[in-house]
C-alpha cells in the first residue's frame, strides 16, 4: 500500500505493509528512534508522536493512518522554539525524565500547551498518568510544565 505523508516537515512517499504499526515505521524506516518502544499495547505512554497535532500512541496507530497527514517526532520537534520553551521549563526546575520516557514527555508537555498556556496541577497529574514511568518526582513534572507554559506564555507575549 503506498501512502504519502508529512514526516518532521517533509514528504515521505513509500510503500507499506497495511499491518505495519506507526512505531515501526517510524523507528525502522526512518531510524527515528526518539519514539520508544514499550509495552505495544497502548499502556506505557513512551511511543506518543503527534498526527495531525494530536497526541498519539504510536504503538496502537496503524502506520496507513498517517497517509495525507502530518507526523511529528521529537526529532522532528527538537529544535523549535516551542521545544525551547519546554526543555528550558524542565531545566530550570531541575526536571530530567529518564531517558526512555523524555520524548513523550516532551511532547505530551507540549499538547497540553497548545491546549492550555494556564495548566493547572489537576490537568498535568491527569494527563501524565498516560506515561508510566515512574523516574521523576510528581511535584517536580507538575512545576517543570507550568514553569514551561510560564516560558512560552512570555515568549508568545513579548513583542
Amino acid at each position: 500500500m503506498v501512502i504519502s505523508l508529512h514526516l518532521n516537515g517533509k514528504v515521505e512517499t513509500l510503500d507499506i505493509d497495511p499491518s505495519l504499526r506507526l512505531l515501526h515505521l517510524l523507528r525502522y524506516t526512518f531510524g527515528l528512534l526518539g519514539t520508544k518502544e514499550g509495552c505495544l499495547h497502548g499502556h506505557c505512554g513512551y511511543c506518543h508522536v503527534l498526527l495531525n497535532d494530536q497526541l498519539v500512541l504510536s504503538c496502537l496507530t496503524p502506520a496507513f493512518l498517517t497517509h495525507k497527514g502530518k507526523v511529528l517526532t521529537i526529532e522532528g520537534f527538537r529544535g523549535t522554539p516551542d521545544y525551547y520553551d519546554i526543555e528550558k521549563g524542565f531545566l530550570e526546575v531541575q526536571y530530567t525524565p529518564c531517558g526512555f520516557c523524555a520524548s513523550a514527555r516532551v511532547l505530551l508537555t507540549h499538547a497540553i500547551l497548545q491546549e492550555t498556556l494556564h495548566p493547572t496541577e489537576q490537568v498535568i497529574r491527569k494527563r501524565f498518568t498516560a506515561i508510566l514511568c515512574r523516574c521523576t518526582d510528581p511535584s517536580r513534572l507538575v512545576e517543570a510544565v507550568q514553569r514551561a507554559a510560564a516560558i512560552r506564555r512570555h515568549r508568545q507575549h513579548a513583542v
